[in-house]
């Protein structure tokens, strides 16, 4: 098949972008043909097709815009004569047969999908968020769990200034949320894959066609073999808000006994160093960013990881790769984190928000005898192998691609 893949950026920013990236590359150790179309960013990896990537948009979220740069990101999140152009241009080259689009609004705006349904090509849309359902990507707002857009209210992004606590900003998300419903923008997908029930379940709840919505979990390479459980307790990721790290340090402070690392990056880092400053938190080592080597030896040392949560996860790449690596992982019970995750069977599930239920089950793995901790490990990568199977991913990728072809 000749396939286009689109996402608005080219290097491995998130779990969207591995899943993206990794897509492509399995597309073609198959034998399909695939191009590629995204937007210029200083970090994107190699493409042969990068002359026809637009030029990027700073997007209104990022802030310290001025006036003229404002209107002009304003504008693109609903059309794009350059996206218009060079998706055409791309699109005679490679005549594909169907789109696969994953994270494209804003940066590639709302004129992707309708150029290619112009053009007459399908598309398949892999929801990685929930972008179709909340103007701020993320439904979190002043600190807590937001529904208040529930089938259409996007006013409402407005009225709580939802982005970032700007007026500004939040009407531009509320206003391209109600550009992409009423212009029927969502309804030019012919099918929505859903890396989770829980996404496939909030899909149909807000109101879009249970006959486009269709179960295809992400696919994840557990590694041959994995090392056998260490003595520490682990956070791999973003340090902000949505992502639980407050949650995690409060629990932490009940946690003395135990050796704990935080690896991460982001927003919350002054606030995470003072916490330790603090409450004298000397169990706690901050380290910023890991990967390659370092990150296998912080997973090596590892016995529990944590993932704790806020907003609603919908496939997350942590806890699957804490999984594949036999830990015990301890989530937050939101989203999609109790599709992966059976207390005291691949894992435990601790109560959203709550840093005693947190520490309750932190504290259960970590005193685990060596028999049962090892059991649960293997279940838990047992289950990644079985349920985010390579070969099972894109099996059922080819056979929606197939069904939207012949449409």
């Amino acid at each position: 098949m000749r396939i286009l893949q689109a996402n608005k950026f080219f290097y491995r920013r998130g779990g969207a972008e591995m899943v993206f990236l990794d897509t492509i590359a399995g597309l073609r150790q198959r034998g399909h043909e695939v191009a590629e179309f995204s937007a210029v960013h200083p970090k994107n990896l190699p493409s042969e097709y990068s002359a026809y990537f637009v030029n990027a948009v700073t997007e209104l979220t990022e802030g310290g815009l001025d006036a003229a740069a404002s209107w002009k990101a304003f504008k693109h999140l609903f059309s794009s004569a350059e996206v218009r152009k060079k998706l055409r241009s791309l699109i005679l080259a490679t005549e594909p047969q169907v789109a696969h689009l994953h994270n494209v609004t804003r940066q590639l705006s709302a004129t992707i999908f309708t150029s290619l349904k112009k053009i007459g090509i399908p598309i398949v849309l892999t929801v990685h968020d929930v972008q179709p359902m909340c103007p701020n990507h993320r439904r979190l707002v002043k600190h807590t769990i937001c529904q208040r857009c529930y089938r259409h209210r996007y006013y409402q992004c407005f009225a709580n200034k939802c982005i970032d606590d700007s007026r500004v900003k939040s009407a531009a998300g509320a206003l391209e949320a109600y550009y992409y419903w009423l212009r029927g923008i969502w309804n030019l997908t012919d099918i929505f894959i859903c890396p989770s029930q829980f996404m496939m379940d909030e899909m149909a709840n807000w109101g879009f066609a249970p006959a486009k919505l269709r179960l295809l979990r992400n696919p994840f390479a557990a590694p041959a073999q994995y090392p056998p459980l260490g003595d520490k307790i682990v956070y791999f990721g973003r340090l902000h808000e949505e992502k639980g790290i407050r949650i995690f340090m409060d629990a932490a402070r009940s946690l003395r006994e135990y050796q704990i690392i935080v690896a991460g990056v982001g927003p919350d880092e002054p606030w995470v160093d003072k916490y330790i400053r603090q409450y004298g938190l000397t169990h706690v080592s901050r380290l910023g960013w890991v990967g390659g080597e370092r990150w296998k030896e912080l997973m090596a040392a590892s016995r529990a990881v944590v993932a704790p949560s806020l907003v609603y996860e919908n496939c997350s790449m942590t806890i699957l790769e804490a999984m594949a690596n036999g830990r015990l992982v301890v989530a937050a019970d939101r989203g999609g984190n109790s599709e992966l995750i059976r207390t005291d069977e691949t894992g435990f599930l601790a109560e959203p928000e709550d840093p005693d239920s947190l520490a309750l089950f932190i504290r259960e793995a970590m005193r685990l005898g060596e028999a049962q901790a090892q059991e649960i490990g293997v279940n838990a990568r047992n289950w990644v192998m079985d349920n985010h199977n390579i070969d099972s991913y894109f099996a059922g990728l080819e056979k929606i691609y197939g069904e939207v072809i012949k449409k």
